[in-house]
């Protein structure tokens, strides 16, 4: 008879990581001191105007952010774009933006790009575009070395739902991936184990994160204060022999009355810390 897989008692706190999205408009110095401080070895940097990774950001800058990072000892798995893979409009405008995120990726060092589907109805005519758009920027990323990362978000929120799309794009897991949003799937009905089998083959990291209600928009609440199945995501990672970093994705940018990202990360630290498999017992 086979045995069940051994994990550890605990997940290592040095699997917890950050989005700058937790700390809107911070400088990279002071959002890095904050997730050290808290035992951070990973984080996603956001793209855009007047946060730590502007979209306009020269290559050489681009190669001193990552350089800051890696002397802080913290592995920059991402950078959080705004490309939507499966929006109406033009495939070359789409492909172009997204191969320069990757271009930016590659000089930081980052190990991909998010991608959002960001489709109409997440019907089939989003999943052929969001599958052509990957699979034209598919030899960039090659090239550069950098994943392009869908996000299980808006039109496509459970993993059935991506994996349509990454089936369409007929690519390989080295340049394709995803990031598990472990409230998007479950407010759409798609359970943790369900997920996680669906998506092993292309996980990168799970974005971390509680809720005070199973609704899309719900207002973030500290970790393990809310109602989302943490323990159910860490089991369904555990029954996998899945050890991936866990990166706390507190959304203070669009809502700016929840605590500040420091205390938001001691919560998911002590959580981390005291959660316990329930399958393997």
């Amino acid at each position: 008879m086979s045995q069940p897989p051994v994990v550890p008692d605990t997940w290592p706190r040095d699997a917890l990581g950050a989005s700058s999205l937790g700390m809107p408009g911070a400088h990279l110095r002071d959002f890095l001191a904050t997730v050290v401080a808290h035992g951070c070895t990973s984080v996603e940097l956001r793209v855009g105007e007047g946060e730590v990774v502007p979209r306009s950001m020269a290559s050489d800058d681009a190669e001193a952010v990552g350089d800051v990072c890696r002397r802080a000892g913290v592995e920059v798995l991402a950078l959080a774009s705004y490309v939507k893979v499966c929006a109406p409009g033009d495939d070359d405008v789409v492909i172009g933006d997204l191969v320069e995120h990757l271009r930016l990726a590659a000089a930081i060092g980052a190990g991909g790009v998010r991608v959002f589907p960001g489709g109409v109805d997440g019907g089939p005519e989003d999943d052929v575009r969001g599958g052509r758009r990957i699979a034209g920027a598919a030899v960039a990323a090659e090239e550069l070395g950098a994943r392009i990362l869908m996000e299980t978000h808006d039109s496509h929120p459970r993993a059935v739902d991506v994996e349509r799309i990454l089936r369409r794009a007929g690519v390989g897991d080295r340049t394709v991936g995803v990031i598990w949003d472990a409230a998007h799937p479950w407010i759409a009905g798609e359970d943790p184990a369900a997920t996680a089998a669906v998506l092993q083959p292309w996980l990168a990291h799970v974005q971390l994160k509680d809720v005070a209600a199973r609704q899309r928009g719900a207002e973030p609440v500290l970790t393990g204060h809310g109602i989302l199945p943490l323990g159910e995501v860490l089991d369904a990672l555990d029954d996998r022999e899945l050890r991936l970093p866990l990166v706390l994705e507190w959304e203070k940018a669009w809502f700016e009355g929840i605590p500040e990202l420091a205390e938001a990360l001691a919560a998911t630290g002590q959580w981390l810390s005291g959660h316990r498999p329930t399958r393997h017992s």
